[in-house]
């Protein structure tokens, strides 16, 4: 049974992002509900530690300074201690690490102040009252376990991302390395299959020959014998490094489109195959398995025109820069569906019942991989065609 993933990957990748960001904002709701837990404590502390304060008041001759610095020695708390007139600085605690640098003289006092407004949108300061009279306020910020508390939540995301990352580029590369591995063990066995019967033939069209050397259907088994060789040629190719020469790109594009020209009578449908170029295009090519990327391009056409008559026009020409050659192979057929551009070059994937799915991704490996290009849809619309480029370098650039 042919699997449908594919049909459906863009859907299964939405969501997945959905409960990736369903977790974040899980992860980001729980560390914020504990640090607002923190801070009602803080807050709770700091209320308790005013009590004190002016509590100790009467003791200390109205020196919250005193008291601010010498009562409370354990607290963690950033703090800084202000007039409740005209909100100058009286002193602070856990505001430096430099416990030398406490003098007022020493320190940037613009930087306290802009200190001290941070602390006051985190949270509300606390009023100093002896009586009815507000003598100071004390205003306080968020702890180093609170800022941390904070902070944790990305950086979980960031180390769960990057494993993420490590292990996706990680088992893309294994699954590239075992696909390969396929490919080329599947082709090279099928060149090893096809071997020894071709020879056979070879030789019995080679008797034939010369007992009946002016049979006409001989001299058109031959040809086929030939193409069947030219084909066992190219998945021999597959898997291994190919040779690539200078080649003038246009005749190995003639020569595709000539093979389908004489074949299209024969399924019955009137399909009109041209080829348009006038210009002299170079390039470093395997012509055994470019050939064979062509052609894959030009039969795919031919399935998507169906059982209607159509047209396939198949272009080669330099891109604006002129440092690519692009050969488009455009048709009128059923197009494809835009969230399918992609899926059509990856193995397995076909409209067809009885496809593979392996045409057009073996073409993109032949392209991309050998060649050094590219290959993608241009153009598609449902019902109406679609164009396929290649690009190559330009060899002459």
């Amino acid at each position: 049974m042919k699997s449908r993933i594919y049909y459906h990957s863009s859907t299964i990748k939405r969501i997945l992002v959905l409960i990736a960001l369903i977790l974040i904002a899980s992860l980001l709701f729980y560390s914020q509900k504990i640090v607002n837990d923190l801070r009602e404590d803080s807050t709770e502390l700091m209320n308790f530690y005013a009590k004190v304060y002016t509590d100790a008041v009467a003791y200390s001759g109205n020196d919250f300074s005193f008291v601010f610095e010498n009562i409370i020695q354990s607290i963690s708390i950033p703090m800084i201690l202000a007039d409740g007139k005209d909100s100058t600085i009286v002193t602070w605690k856990n505001i430096y690490t430099d416990e030398d640098s406490l003098s007022m003289t020493k320190i940037d006092t613009l930087d306290l102040y802009k200190k001290m407004s941070r602390m006051d949108k985190e949270n509300n300061p606390i009023e100093l009252k002896y009586g009815d009279v507000t003598l100071n306020y004390i205003h306080y910020g968020d702890s180093n376990l609170i800022r941390r508390l904070q902070m944790l939540p990305f950086v979980e995301i960031g180390v769960v991302a990057l494993f993420i990352l490590l292990g996706y580029f990680g088992f893309q590369q294994i699954r590239s390395s075992e696909k390969s591995s396929i490919w080329a063990g599947m082709a090279k066995e099928t060149a090893h299959q096809l071997g020894t019967p071709l020879s056979s033939l070879m030789g019995w069209l080679a008797v034939m020959e010369s007992e009946y050397p002016a049979d006409e259907n001989i001299k058109e088994m031959e040809r086929d014998v030939a193409r069947l060789s030219k084909v066992t040629n190219r998945f021999s190719k597959i898997g291994s490094i190919p040779v690539l020469k200078e080649t003038e790109v246009s005749d190995v594009i003639l020569e595709a489109v000539n093979y389908y020209k004489k074949r299209l009578p024969q399924l019955g449908r009137e399909i009109n195959l041209t080829f348009d170029n006038d210009q002299k295009l170079n390039g470093d090519l395997n012509i055994d398995i470019f050939s064979w990327a062509v052609e894959n391009l030009i039969k795919n056409a031919i399935d998507a025109i169906g059982n209607k008559d159509g047209e396939i026009k198949v272009t080669a020409g330099f891109s604006n820069e002129n440092d690519q050659i692009l050969i488009d192979v455009s048709d009128n057929g059923k197009g494809i569906e835009k969230k399918n551009w992609n899926n059509i070059f990856r193995p397995g994937y076909s409209t067809k019942r009885r496809g593979w799915g392996l045409g057009l991704s073996l073409t993109k490996r032949i392209v991309e991989e050998y060649h050094n290009g590219r290959i993608f849809v241009k153009t598609s619309k449902v019902g109406i065609g679609t164009t396929i480029r290649i690009s190559i370098p330009n060899k002459n650039l």
